[in-house]
């Protein structure tokens, strides 16, 4: 079976909140992702509701969870749910990691969800939390195979930045699902041509990121919500969704 696994930066609850919320509405409509990751959730002013609870009602995901500014959305509820702090640094707010379980079709899925430090200078920072989150994974499964793992978020760093090359050369074996439908794309998700980006921005840069194990094949991955294919602009944030299947015991990759 394939289903197809969304993540943003939800850009918190910076205005202007209704327009974005009818972008968010619209482009959940259209494209009916089965799992939803979003970073930066906060609680919404005019209704005091979490954004999570107002989400859950635009993607029809009613069963989410919630933690650190973090939520992951899916038809089924979590069957487990834990996380992790991960280092925090001087001028940084506190970061962390969720993992949540699902049971899809009959198939477990870890689903991961994080948002790495944010200050550009921090290059060797997000490394290290790429470090204590893949170790948080390890106490929590210990044996590598078997498990479907989808691991994505902000990680406000680039392809071949330490942080991102020790996703690709751990254990977990996990692969960049942009990169492998689309090598010769750069697939920016961070980009001075959205309106909602600080106009002294000058850089395009890809920082958000789908990773997924060999238990999962990549089927196809777009850049969504960034002004195109009838999605306007949600976040200061492009989004990612793609579209996964799983994979047989003996057929899995690598």
């Amino acid at each position: 079976m394939t289903f197809s696994i969304l993540t943003l930066n939800l850009w918190n609850i910076n205005e202007p909140l209704e327009p974005r919320y009818a972008a968010l509405a619209a482009g959940f409509k259209k494209l009916r992702p089965d799992v939803v990751c979003l970073q930066e959730v906060y609680r919404d002013p005019k209704s005091g509701r979490s954004q999570a609870e107002l989400i859950a009602d635009m993607c029809g995901l009613t069963h989410f969870v919630e933690q650190s500014g973090l939520a992951i959305f899916c038809s089924q509820p979590a069957a487990l749910l834990t996380s992790a702090a991960l280092p925090q640094f001087a001028g940084d707010p506190p970061r962390h990691v969720v993992l949540a379980e699902f049971l899809i079709e009959g198939r477990a899925l870890l689903v991961i969800n994080t948002h790495l430090a944010y200050r550009p200078e921090m290059i060797e920072g997000r490394r290290k939390q790429v470090e204590a989150l893949l170790a948080a994974i390890k106490r929590q499964y210990p044996e590598s195979g078997g498990m479907a793992k989808i691991l994505c978020g902000d990680f406000n760093d680039v392809a071949d930045s330490p942080a991102i090359r020790a996703v690709l050369n751990s254990d977990e074996k996990f692969i960049d699902v942009f990169a492998e439908c689309h090598p010769n794309d750069p697939g920016f998700t961070y980009s001075p041509r959205n309106r909602y980006v600080e106009q002294s921005w000058t850089l395009d840069e890809r920082i958000d990121y789908i990773f997924v194990n060999r238990d999962l094949m990549p089927k196809d991955c777009a850049i969504v919500f960034d002004g195109n294919n009838g999605l306007d602009f949600a976040s200061d944030h492009f989004g990612l969704i793609c579209r996964l299947e799983f994979l047989p015991p003996t057929l899995r990759v690598g």
